[in-house]
């Protein structure tokens, strides 16, 4: 989360929701946020179609039929949460949803297909577009925070790109023309409707293309001798020029929402001519470079885009000072021996192995693998899915309330590390405490309610950061709270590990993927790093677990003590302050 005080209207008082709005969708379309704050990877509309979708893959004898609940469960309370539903619907959200041991399959699918029809996507989001102008004017940020969630959620689930979608609150609200009043926005919802266009895209590939010219075609592909007098011209500007060994191909017929997703889609047409062409010559690979020039059939100048970031590549990192630290560490005390050090070891390969892979489902498989060979087979009884969750959830949750304070502070630095550090020296703390600690007691500690107030005074237009502070505050208020929390993101965590794994069953199964599986990388990926990183605590530490069983049995225990803290306590204190902290 980063202030950005670009334009006069930021500063405007009348249009402070509006801002706040603007500074939500950059936190929602920006690829490093939590992903508590990232946009859900489905909500009403969507969860319905892969109901419906579910019950044909268990008719089909692909996936089993006990999935089907867990995805009604989320449906249900999705439906119940969503704001724009409420107005679509046109009978109680439970009329929709036939369960039961009676009910049969095939009617519990019609329901859904009803609803399904209900729930139209471009009506949905008229309704939650006029939603937001009435929310942002009658001064309601919750509503606003959840309406913007629903938004964002819906336009990437019908095909918008996130990075269009960045760029565009870019341009619109960061580095555009003034903002005079609300009705502005609706230029904003313009630039992000879902109109569809024809794309022509532009590569630099490796020469080998040239030896299956005959057959690319098929694949919407043209080897070209020469570009567009347009195309060239952009292409002399950024220097970009095939050397001996390359041409330029042009990739036809490309029809989506926006020029990044029309990459994408271009792109899976050269990864289908690529391994098509490893399949008979394994030691000669057809590449094609990061750059590429893009036309859009109601803009008359060519644009070049790179490619998008690796969905592998969105999580936190390291410094590599502390990188190598943390490594240095590692090595000298780990304490995993035998079998136990050999499987991990395995699971860093996967892990690098889900890094460095282009494909998307390649990289959900290696990051599922590896999740299931580093939780023990002998635990957590079950099948596969049930011993993953079972596994990994407490360290997930014993992690989460850490982390909501590790950003806010991490955050409250990024705003103004010198008015943040003179802020907290105004409350009732030692010297020695360190930031976490400090922060965590400025929004749980009633006596620093004071102090509290100025940080929302000297937050100014920061309007998102100052509603953040005042949710985390809320949410401290007493321990209850955080086990409500904590309950709903397990419900959600193990909702988001289900569907990893029915993706996982039907990229392997029937060979399909979906839409949406980057969010899933991202998921899986961050579950997959906050488990490995509780293991080298486990086994690096003091504890000095020699196998994966103690490691999980340890993280299990420590869960349990921090609920039932959690649970025993009215107020916090300076006694049990330390379960905000990791």
């Amino acid at each position: 989360m980063k202030l950005k005080l670009t334009k006069q209207w930021h500063q405007k008082q009348e249009l402070a929701n509006l801002f706040f709005f603007a500074q939500r969708l950059d936190e929602l379309f920006f690829d490093y946020t939590l992903d508590t704050y990232k946009p859900p990877a489905l909500n009403s509309i969507f969860l319905c179609r892969e109901a419906i979708k579910l019950i044909s893959d268990i008719e089909d004898d692909l996936i089993d039929a006990t999935n089907l609940a867990y995805v009604l469960d989320e449906l249900s309370w999705s439906l119940v949460q969503d704001p724009v539903v409420k107005i679509m619907l046109t009978a109680p959200a439970e009329s929709f949803i036939l369960r039961g041991d009676n009910v049969k399959l095939s009617d519990t699918k019609v329901r859904l297909e009803v609803l399904e029809r209900t729930l139209n996507p471009v009506y949905y989001l008229d309704i939650c577009e006029i939603l937001l102008k009435e929310s942002i004017e009658n001064g309601s940020k919750k509503k606003i925070d959840c309406l913007a969630r629903c938004y964002a959620s819906t336009l990437i689930n019908m095909g918008v790109s996130k990075q269009h979608l960045y760029e565009q609150t870019q341009k619109f609200f960061f580095f555009g023309d003034e903002i005079e009043e609300l009705i502005d926005i609706d230029d904003f919802f313009y630039s992000v409707s879902v109109t569809s266009h024809h794309y022509e895209i532009y590569f630099i590939v490796s020469d080998l293309i040239k030896q299956v010219e005959e057959s690319i075609p098929v694949f919407g592909l043209q080897v070209l001798d020469e570009l567009p007098d347009d195309v060239e011209e952009v292409a002399k500007n950024n220097g970009l020029y095939p050397n001996d060994n390359e041409v330029w191909v042009e990739i036809k017929g490309i029809e989506t929402y926006d020029r990044h997703a029309a990459r994408i889609k271009a792109e899976k047409n050269l990864d289908m001519v690529r391994d098509l062409f490893l399949l008979f010559s394994h030691k000669n690979r057809i590449v094609w470079r990061d750059e590429s020039i893009i036309t859009q059939c109601c803009d008359e100048t060519p644009v070049l885009i790179r490619k998008p970031k690796n969905s592998m590549e969105k999580c936190f990192d390291l410094r590599a000072k502390d990188a190598s630290a943390r490594m240095n560490a590692m090595i000298k005390s780990m304490g995993l021996e035998g079998n136990a050090f050999t499987k991990f070891h395995r699971v860093v390969d996967l892990h690098a192995i889900g890094t460095t892979n282009d494909l998307p489902e390649n990289q959900l498989l290696n990051v599922w693998i590896a999740l299931e060979t580093l939780v023990p087979s002998q635990v957590h009884g079950g099948g596969k899915i049930v011993k993953v969750t079972n596994g990994i959830m407490p360290i997930l949750l014993r992690n989460y309330i850490p982390r909501l304070v590790e950003r806010l502070a991490a955050d409250l630095v990024r705003w103004d590390r010198k008015k943040t550090s003179k802020i907290l020296r105004n409350i009732n703390s030692p010297e020695d405490k360190g930031l976490y600690q400090k922060v965590l007691e400025l929004i749980a500690f009633p006596e620093n309610s004071s102090v509290l107030k100025s940080l929302y005074a000297e937050l100014g237009d920061f309007h998102l950061l100052r509603n953040r502070t005042f949710e985390l505050a809320d949410m401290f208020k007493k321990p209850d709270n955080l086990v409500k929390r904590i309950s709903l993101h397990e419900k959600k965590v193990a909702w988001q590990l289900r569907r990893i794994y029915r993706t996982r069953n039907l990229i392997v199964h029937s060979g399909s993927s979906i839409s949406y599986i980057e969010t899933l990388i991202e998921n899986a990926h961050d579950y997959l790093d906050q488990t490995m990183s509780s293991i080298l605590d486990y086994t690096c530490g003091m504890l000095d677990a020699s196998t994966l069983e103690q490691a999980f049995d340890m993280a299990k225990i420590d869960y349990e003590v921090y609920l039932k803290e959690l649970k025993s306590s009215d107020k916090f204190s300076e006694d049990n302050i330390w379960l905000g902290l990791s």
